[in-house]
């Protein structure tokens, strides 16, 4: 189910149309047992556990973990412990892009790390102040009348990004070049990676995914070429110019990254 299909489920002060959808722990219930994808998802536990699948991969998931599922990757979600206190945040690209204004919340690898391990443990004061924002966000979506109700919610999920940006950074020894905000080549390259990894077997024209990325063919062969030294078209046809890319970037193989973090 997408964001869209789940927003029935819930009450109108629980979201945004076309912008974000909070799920609080009295309702995290409803969506036990249901398929979720195509929607950015952050999920925070709290207490208690839940048995999810993630792409295909089995996760026993407990207290003060995080979640951050991509929008391209389904998730499963299985059983959920009788004590179960989650909170469940699903955003759409443009909510995120309009609240963030090209701000990097977050490690450059960031998003790399959660394509392959979408699963991060914190300590429980991390995990409180994650919820402290999540319970200012649930405020603000509640009043309905309020004159500057989405302009409060894109500064509330803002804040909520800026806090979990700074957990990630503190979990890190490489922060020495970090930058506060997006390199727009890193950003293209990354949307593009995206795209192939949920399309590549459908899609392989270099045109769909720069039409998709709102940029010409010419400028996305570029870019892709400076990142990662092959052509979008040798990256559709090759998915190790992803473990390529990840390595550069997180200076570990895919397979290694996922082995160390595993262990934990």
């Amino acid at each position: 189910m997408t964001q869209k299909e789940l927003m029935p489920l819930f009450p109108p002060t629980c979201y945004l149309k076309g912008g974000i959808l909070l799920v609080s722990p009295s309702d995290f219930g409803r969506l036990e047992g249901r398929t979720l994808g195509g929607s950015r998802l952050f999920m925070l536990v709290c207490h208690g556990s839940l048995s999810l699948q993630i792409a295909g991969r089995n996760y026993e998931v407990r207290a003060y973990a995080f979640l951050d599922v991509m929008e391209t990757v389904s998730i499963q979600m299985e059983q959920f412990s009788p004590d179960l206190q989650a909170w469940g945040v699903f955003i759409t690209f443009e909510f995120a892009s309009e609240s963030l204004k090209n701000l990097r919340p977050g490690p450059q690898g960031y998003l790399l790390e959660r394509l392959n391990i979408p699963v991060q443990e914190l300590s429980e004061k991390e995990c409180g102040t994650l919820e402290h924002q999540l319970l200012l966000l649930r405020e603000c979506l509640s009043d309905m009348k309020h004159f500057y109700r989405q302009e409060l919610a894109q500064l509330y999920f803002k804040s909520f990004s800026l806090e979990l940006g700074n957990i990630m950074l503190s979990h890190r020894e490489d922060t020495d070049r970090f930058t506060p905000h997006i390199n727009k080549y890193d950003f293209i390259t990354l949307g593009f990676l995206k795209l192939v990894s949920r399309y590549f077997s459908s899609e392989h024209t270099v045109d769909f995914y720069a039409e998709s990325l709102c940029i010409s063919t010419k400028h996305l062969t570029r870019v892709v070429k400076e990142k990662i030294g092959k052509t979008p078209h040798e990256v559709i046809s090759d998915q190790a110019s992803f473990s390529k890319f990840f390595k550069k970037q997180m200076k570990m193989a895919p397979m290694l990254y996922r082995r160390k973090y595993e262990k934990k």
